[in-house]
């Protein structure tokens, strides 16, 4: 059966995120074949007209109210894809009107909006989607396999180190991110992009410890003709550390880092097993959307060489994976959500990991061991 989707927050500017990552993916095979777009909204009637018009819809198919297009009958699923403030507003009449929802993380702007959104989405028994679309990568998916093979072994740890310079060059309708209340933080959404699929390959933390401090006391966001505006008080925190035992009982370290340019943007993900390891490697730290090589590496056979002996170099094996289906990743929510695969983050898992940013700040607020 063709799902039927609303999408709010689509724009007629084909550089925009939401046409180029949730489009984008939709016309080609198979979602082309799963998903037919039914209705669009805007904040205002004049874009959604726009935006309608260049995906080919009649003006009666947009909106500019979140409870027209929920409910419109001849929609079945509503995408929110917009600023992190918005996206309680606008999910909430969806979720009312009986509709499948996906939106973009973070699920709320706080813990509490998405726990409430959770809450009616069961209530209502309804299908729900979260953008933490790391999990469903192809090398993520081909990692999990490798893992629940037992070709790894036992894991024993884990280290991760992130650098990113796109803090340094937002552009001005992200300014946002530079408000405390808004939901949109370093940690809430670069940082996890890339620990949600670390536990999910892993297994959660049993108990985590973290320092969070912040390295750049300004921040410049980009104008409309890419020139930097003038320098603002940063209100961002960019440098994160966290260290822990997961509840497997293997150690697990993560750090991740804004940078200038002078840094190249990096991700180096290991994990060890008593049998072999994994690594992640991309000049791209995010790694929800970035091409990353996963590689793999077997226990030799021979003796390995004394403290002061010459050492041959590891033997990595870069491990074939597809490619996604689009840039950006959101295809591979759409298309576990057509298909039901494993792996797809709905509102109680997205929930999961509100609970554990908020660990991640008490922790380095507090100084303290925290579980969530």
């Amino acid at each position: 059966m063709v799902i039927k989707l609303g999408i709010i927050g689509l724009s007629a500017d084909q550089r925009a995120w939401a046409t180029m990552t949730h489009i984008g993916p939709l016309k080609k095979e198979p979602l082309s074949e799963q998903y037919k777009l039914t209705a669009v909204a805007t904040s205002s009637l004049e874009t959604a007209k726009a935006a309608g018009q260049a995906q080919g819809l009649p003006e009666s198919k947009a909106y500019s109210k979140p409870e027209d297009i929920a409910n419109d009958t001849d929609v079945d699923m509503v995408t929110v894809s917009v600023k992190v403030p918005m996206h309680y507003k606008l999910a909430m009449p969806a979720l009312k009107a009986k509709k499948d929802v996906f939106v973009e993380w973070p699920l709320g702007a706080n813990t509490a909006e998405a726990e409430e959104m959770a809450a009616l989405a069961k209530q209502q028994g309804v299908k729900t989607a979260v953008g933490l679309q790391a999990r469903l990568s192809p090398m993520i998916q081909k990692a999990k396999e490798i893992i629940e093979s037992g070709a790894l072994g036992r894991i024993v740890s884990t280290t991760l180190v992130g650098t990113m310079s796109a803090l340094q060059s937002m552009p001005e309708k992200a300014s946002y991110f530079n408000d405390p209340k808004s939901g949109a933080n370093f940690v809430s959404i670069p940082v996890s992009h890339v620990i949600d699929p670390f536990c999910y390959l892993l297994g959660e933390f049993k108990w985590l410890s973290a320092s969070l401090e912040q390295k750049f006391p300004t921040v410049q966001f980009l104008k409309s003709d890419g020139n930097p505006g003038s320098p603002v008080k940063s209100n961002i925190k960019d440098a994160l550390a966290v260290h822990g035992v997961l509840e497997s009982g293997a150690s697990a370290s993560f750090a991740y880092n804004a940078t200038t340019t002078a840094t190249p943007d990096n991700l180096n993900w290991v994990i060890s097993g008593e049998k072999g390891s994994l690594k992640f490697e991309s000049d791209n730290a995010a790694i929800q959307m970035a091409a990353t090589k996963l590689l793999m590496y077997k226990m030799p056979e021979t003796p390995a060489a004394g403290i002061y002996e010459e050492k041959k170099p590891a033997e990595w094996v870069e491990v074939e994976v597809a490619p996604f289906i689009a840039f950006g990743g959101i295809g591979e929510v759409y298309q576990a959500v057509a298909e039901g695969r494993p792996g797809l983050v709905d509102f109680e898992e997205a929930v999961k990991r509100h609970h554990m940013v908020d660990a991640i700040f008490r922790s380095a607020e507090k100084g303290t061991r925290e579980t969530y």
